[in-house]
């Protein structure tokens, strides 16, 4: 089996964009109960197509977690002075989720085998009301023009029990012979409700041969704050490529 091994992207990562989709984070007032995050089960989200060919194995290597930090992404030093000032917590990682993806050679687009349910990291809290009375003023054109993502009335809450994810062992998928490029990524919900890649790696060039298995070993692993998404060939096809 001959495998070229992809190289790492982080965010902002243009050449990944078209595998994100961009729904809207809702602000929700409840806190939900103090849980773990849950793991999804691969049975409930794969799309592989049911044809007879060959299998992909995913295998899982590593403490198999991934973990965010509430401020995965940067803010202006002016946006922090004024959220400090409003005494709004700063958070700037409102959930996350990961996907397997393939993109046969020869072939056009990307299909999903594998995408989690959005983990999320933070709720939204009512302000409690103050004794004084409000003072009226006019928004300026620099708030109408940025909208109000925090709102006037919420504030954001972190969740330190969803902050890591388990990922599982390993995971098979059903593909029609050909070659393929791998790809495991994890992707972030920022404050304006945009998925942006955060952490991801790719294999370019594996084979699916019919009634085989052709594995990709991957690391994922967070272990003191660092964190590692890796893919790479088996030991006798890593010579093929570099990262």
């Amino acid at each position: 089996m001959t495998e070229v091994r992809g190289r790492s992207l982080r965010i902002g990562t243009a050449a990944l964009c078209v595998l994100l989709s961009a729904p809207l984070f809702s602000q929700e007032t409840t806190p939900p109960a103090d849980l773990p995050a849950a793991d999804p089960p691969a049975a409930a989200t794969q799309t592989a197509p049911a044809h007879p060919g060959g299998t992909l194995l995913v295998s899982l290597s590593g403490n198999r977690q991934f973990c965010v930090q509430r401020n995965e992404l940067s803010i202006s030093e002016s946006t922090r002075k004024q959220r400090s000032h409003r005494n709004i917590p700063t958070i700037t990682t409102m959930g996350y989720k990961y996907q397997i993806s393939v993109s046969r050679r020869g072939g056009t687009g990307v299909t999903k085998l594998f995408e989690s349910p959005m983990i999320r990291t933070t709720y939204w809290e009512e302000k409690k009301k103050s004794k004084e009375l409000p003072q009226p003023r006019l928004a300026t054109e620099k708030e109408m023009q940025s909208g109000q993502t925090y709102g006037s009335n919420k504030i954001p809450r972190w969740m330190p029990n969803n902050s890591c994810t388990t990922l599982q062992p390993e995971y098979k998928f059903p593909l029609q012979p050909g070659r393929y490029d791998v790809y495991l990524g994890f992707d972030l919900l920022s404050v304006n409700g945009q998925w942006v890649p955060l952490e991801s790696d790719f294999i370019t060039n594996l084979i699916i041969e019919m009634g085989k298995l052709s594995r990709v070993d991957a690391k994922v692993d967070t272990t003191s704050g660092v964190r590692i998404v890796k893919l790479e060939a088996p030991a006798k096809a890593a010579s093929a490529g570099t990262r």
